[in-house]
């Protein structure tokens, strides 16, 4: 295990032990614990933004494609959501 040396105000730190009190761990076991959480949120947050924007991407595209075709708002959208049961069914096989 690698040591190292961190700095952070004194506040902090007396609820960070506090908490480690509370939970049966130690001081640098809360912290491993916190910081592997905090890890695995924040790749989360970024996936589902990553997410979020290939979705928004998609749909400005099917918005283009449709008035390419002269289709309306109405005709796009229910060409996705016709889509997305479609792909559901396949799923459900």
């Amino acid at each position: 295990m690698t040591k190292i040396n961190i700095s952070m105000p004194g506040e902090l730190l007396e609820r960070i032990d506090a908490e480690a009190d509370v939970l049966g761990l130690t001081r640098s076991g809360l912290i491993q614990e916190a910081s592997a959480r905090y890890i695995v949120a924040s790749e989360m947050d970024r996936e589902a933004e990553l997410r979020r924007l290939k979705a928004h991407a998609a749909a400005r595209r099917m918005k283009a494609i449709g008035v390419e075709l002269g289709m309306t708002s109405a005709d796009t959208v229910a060409l996705v959501h016709e889509a997305r049961s479609a792909e559901e069914h396949r799923h459900e096989r």
